[in-house]
């Protein structure tokens, strides 16, 4: 494994392929992100430069470009964040110990281009512009901190193929079988905005919403990182699905 993992990569996009088969590509325009960070200084470099059009980061076979696009605004009440698999969120939707702002932020992805396909390489909430000083390896209760780097990781496991993020408060609006059925409305919802093999919603639930999308290749182990700006305050909250090996050999 290098910097993508190419062959997987065209092996997913190919059994996703089928199954996308009679999903139509969505019209809908996307919302390129287009400014750039003032400065990146914080490693790993790839987590902010990879929002940023033009980006390109070596693979196997080719260079893979990468984009970001802003899907919507997350409405964040508490402050307490979930990122899990939807199936499993009876189970898994423990909310980060950092308390974060609260608000409406914009929720974005960097799109990879793998020439059969396109995927979701991260997912963020973009709190501010304000540089990332340091990164740290978001925690659940009970969970020692990691270095950034290590080959240990805490995550997410992803066995559904799709992931969200939302405030922990948003569960109490939520009747669950719309996130644990796969023939629910959200489901439904994530089929229309269906574009070359990744999907996403903004879904509403009474007065909050959540994100749901598709993770990378599809099922795996997912880390959830914090970017803190030169005062400390939280400004990114990205997951990595891990097609990137970003990591210091």
């Amino acid at each position: 494994m290098k910097y993508i993992l190419i062959a997987l990569t065209l092996f997913a996009c190919n059994t996703v392929a089928k199954k996308n088969a009679t999903r139509k590509i969505s019209n809908e325009p996307l919302d390129t992100i287009k400014s750039v960070p003032q400065k990146i200084t914080a490693m790993p470099f790839l987590f902010e430069t990879a929002f940023i059009k033009g980006t390109t980061q070596k693979g196997n076979i080719a260079p893979i470009k990468l984009y970001g696009v802003t899907i919507g605004k997350l409405k964040i009440v508490s402050g307490q964040i979930v990122a899990c698999d939807p199936l499993h969120i009876d189970e898994y939707g423990i909310p980060f110990t950092q308390v974060f702002p609260t608000g409406e932020f914009p929720l974005q992805f960097s799109i990879a281009q793998t020439g059969e396909g396109d995927l979701i390489a991260f997912a963020r909430i973009n709190f501010s512009d304000e540089p990332v000083e340091k990164w740290e390896l978001a925690l659940q209760k009970g969970q020692e901190p990691l270095a950034i780097g290590d080959e240990e990781i805490h995550g997410y496991g992803v066995d559904g193929g799709v992931g969200i993020l939302m405030d922990k408060e948003t569960i109490k609006d939520l009747d669950l079988n719309a996130l644990t059925d796969m023939d629910t409305e959200l489901y439904k919802e994530m089929d229309r905005h269906y574009h070359n093999t990744w999907r996403y919603t903004m879904y509403n639930a009474g007065k909050q919403n959540l994100a749901c999308f598709t993770t990378g290749l599809g099922d795996g182990k997912y880390a959830t990182y914090i970017g803190f700006d030169a005062s400390g305050k939280s400004c990114r909250l990205l997951t990595d699905f891990g097609l990137f090996d970003w990591k210091k050999k």
